[in-house]
């Protein structure tokens, strides 16, 4: 017995491919956007982040929590890099451009669940392979621009001032965090990374079942579904 068998009785497969296919787009977008990738409270000698209380990083935007004294509140500052040459090294494209193709693959992949049912059944086992491809290279995409983004963060400038600990310990270096610390929108990433995987494994099942179906109906004449199936799927 092999993945077939294992999804013949799974219910809704195809609705749960989808949803989970939408919500790791959008938990990546969400990622991709937010300036919360690194984070650390800011301390009375960083003047470059005077009024500040924490701050945050994103590979697209930045912000943080501004105090305003005069009216006792504080409000988050949230701020979109709009231009290309803000982003000093190679890397730090790369791994914005990285990230949107790991987004248009999820995309791709969405769009594909979303018009599975409106192909002939014959078609929609090739339909389901191509989803595993897309989800797959959605998810290295992805996993690569958090690994070039932790093994390169201490050659960006914005950040080797907001994490540097002026050669105290911990240092801020490849994979060392120094004053920083991880935010929500990399453990974000990283979560979409994961869901494009087990989208990718539903996916190859569902690949089978339709196979399956499609062998059914055409021993049977184009009648009958696949519950009236009385031999094991292999």
């Amino acid at each position: 017995m092999g993945c077939g068998s294992c999804c013949r009785y799974f219910p809704w497969l195809q609705f749960t491919i989808g949803l989970f296919t939408f919500l790791a787009f959008l938990m990546g977008t969400i990622s991709f956007i937010s300036p919360a990738w690194l984070e650390r409270e800011v301390e009375a000698t960083d003047l470059g982040y005077a009024g500040y209380s924490t701050y945050q990083y994103g590979i697209l935007s930045n912000g943080g929590v501004m105090e305003f004294n005069d009216t006792n509140l504080n409000r988050y500052v949230w701020n979109f890099k709009n231009h290309w040459n803000q982003w000093d090294m190679v890397e730090d494209k790369t791994i914005m451009i990285v990230f949107a193709c790991g987004l248009l693959f999820l995309l791709i992949s969405f769009t594909s669940i979303t018009v599975t049912e409106c192909v002939p059944i014959k078609n929609r086992s090739t339909m389901f392979i191509m989803m595993v491809i897309w989800d797959v290279l959605a998810a290295l995409s992805i996993a690569a621009s958090v690994i070039v983004f932790c093994a390169t963060w201490h050659e960006n400038k914005a950040l080797l001032n907001l994490c540097s600990n002026a050669g105290g310990s911990p240092e801020f270096k490849a994979f060392n965090l120094g004053k920083c610390s991880l935010s929500w929108s990399l453990y974000g990433a990283v979560a979409t990374a994961c869901v494009c995987i087990l989208v990718s494994i539903c996916s190859g099942c569902a690949s089978r079942r339709a196979l399956n179906d499609h062998q059914y109906t055409t021993k049977h004449g184009g009648m009958g579904s696949r519950e009236n199936i009385n031999t094991t799927w292999m």
